[in-house]
């Protein structure tokens, strides 16, 4: 089994350097996943000087690891939005889905990127009959705007359904590819730096002052920040507006090869999709979306993942690997402006292809003072009804809820030999014992939110379970929204 994501497995990079000195610009931009590179690209030609950062490589963070769909059809969401907002508010985040797949398909076609760019039918199903009533409300706002769909009975393979909702032109692809590909079209236009990560934001006058990992500075007047999960609190944005989820992705060898993408609305949530790779086909079943904290044994969800491909497909998965996705309480993103020439992009709730790409449109026409249709459905200060708030106050305790318990449960049951907690000096500590008989010693603690940490028995890393924050075993930090490191010192 491999511990790495189908679309980056084999791939060749285009390498950028590292930040090294204090720099100034026009547009810094924090972050160099889909979101981040999209917004980059619709700027490049804005005669105005860009920045743009990552902590890691670009395309290497969330996007490296979602399920490659570019699709209207996420679930029974519409009938959700429209009950929460209304039919208008609806039918624009259909809209904006739409377009972003056609902003998409048309810059893959125009730069020519060779990304697996496939067209497909979509499906959503179900098993519940309970669920049924939901199919119905989405075919009335199906109707209602002239979407194309047929109703089925099975899905066109060889999988459990009884309601199964059909419709057509959506695409799949290879993220990471699609990502290289822009970013070696960018990298003469703009300047880009990985491997820096950024810890801190100032607003001064008439700027932003950005402070790298290793101490340098960038000094901008309009910052992007659209690294997956804000690495810092603003009055209109906290982490109790969102919450996160793993979502966890298989694949192995299929005999098929269909040009289908299809997903469950049942509990757990099932992703299914087709994807061909050095002339194998494979097939990708993702499975368990649930709250970072409500499962804290990977080796778990494996196990259970394994199990339903083997029982479904008759094989043991090839590829094994997971995503966090931030999820917001009433299924729309956060997009916008959050301060004065500040903008943010996060919550794009596991639909992080298209937001992402809509996500870029949308916060560069802000930059340009142009007018966007979706300004206002995907502002982080949309207004909130007595329903939505209600739900926000649901969202609100069931998040808080978890953090207390995170802060009371010590995890000792997920741990055996190997892996210990102990006060040491007074600091709650994690002690990991390598297979050479090493002792890895780290702080127990999420410098971001003081959560504490639960080790990862698949990666071998140390993961937070409230904001998805991950370290390896000797303390370095992988992926944020933490921006310091668990090293003892």
């Amino acid at each position: 089994m491999k511990k790495i994501s189908i679309w980056t497995d084999g791939i060749k990079d285009v390498r950028m350097d590292s930040l090294k000195e204090n720099i100034e610009c026009d547009i810094l931009v924090i972050g160099g996943g889909i979101a981040g590179l999209s917004t980059v690209y619709n700027l490049k030609d804005s005669g105005k000087r860009i920045i743009l950062i990552d902590k890691n490589k670009c395309g290497m963070g969330a996007t490296s690891c979602n399920t490659g769909k570019l699709t209207f059809m996420q679930d029974l969401i519409y009938h959700d939005i429209e009950s929460n907002y209304n039919e208008k508010v609806a039918r624009l985040y259909l809209n904006s889905q739409k377009e972003a797949i056609n902003i998409i398909t048309s810059i893959i076609k125009k730069e020519k990127i060779d990304c697996d760019l496939t067209k497909t039918n979509a499906y959503v199903f179900s098993n519940d009959e309970d669920k049924y009533k939901n199919f119905d409300k989405e075919i009335e706002f199906y109707k209602k705007n002239n979407i194309r769909y047929k109703v089925l009975s099975s899905l066109p393979l060889n999988y459990p359904s009884k309601m199964v909702l059909e419709t057509y032109d959506s695409y799949v692809f290879n993220p990471y590819k699609y990502l290289i590909g822009i970013k070696r079209l960018l990298k003469d236009k703009i300047s880009i730096y990985e491997n820096t990560r950024a810890i801190r934001l100032d607003k001064k006058s008439d700027y932003y002052l950005c402070t790298t990992s290793d101490n340098y500075e960038i000094k901008s007047k309009i910052v992007v920040v659209a690294s997956h999960y804000p690495f810092f609190i603003v009055p209109y944005f906290t982490p109790f507006k969102t919450r996160v989820e793993k979502f966890f992705i298989g694949a192995s060898f299929s005999n098929d090869s269909k040009n289908i993408q299809m997903i469950s609305n049942d509990k757990p949530g099932i992703s299914m999709r087709y994807y061909k790779k050095n002339n194998n086909n494979y097939l990708l079943y993702g499975r368990r979306s649930h709250p970072t904290s409500s499962n804290l044994d990977i080796k778990d969800d494996y196990n259970e993942l394994n199990s339903e491909y083997k029982k479904y497909f008759n094989k043991d998965i090839e590829y094994f690997y997971h995503t966090h996705d931030v999820m917001t309480y009433d299924n729309m993103p956060f997009i916008g402006k959050i301060d004065n020439n500040l903008y943010i992009m996060t919550g794009f709730n596991k639909w992080g292809n298209t937001n992402g790409v809509i996500g870029g449109k949308l916060i560069s026409d802000l930059v340009e003072g142009k007018h966007n249709d979706y300004e206002k459905i995907f502002t982080p200060r949309r207004s909130m009804s007595k329903d939505k708030i209600k739900n926000l106050m649901v969202f609100n305790t069931t998040v808080m809820s978890r953090y207390i318990v995170n802060k009371i449960n010590p995890h000792m049951k997920y741990y055996s030999d190997d892996v210990e907690i102990k006060f040491i000096e007074g600091k709650r500590c994690g002690i990991y014992t390598d297979d050479n008989g090493n002792k890895h010693i780290v702080s127990n603690i999420c410098p971001h939110m003081k959560c504490n940490l639960v080790f990862n028995y698949i990666d071998k890393t140390w993961d937070c379970p409230c904001h998805a924050s991950r370290f390896d075993i000797d303390g370095n930090i992988i992926y944020g929204p933490a921006v310091y490191d668990i090293k003892i010192k």
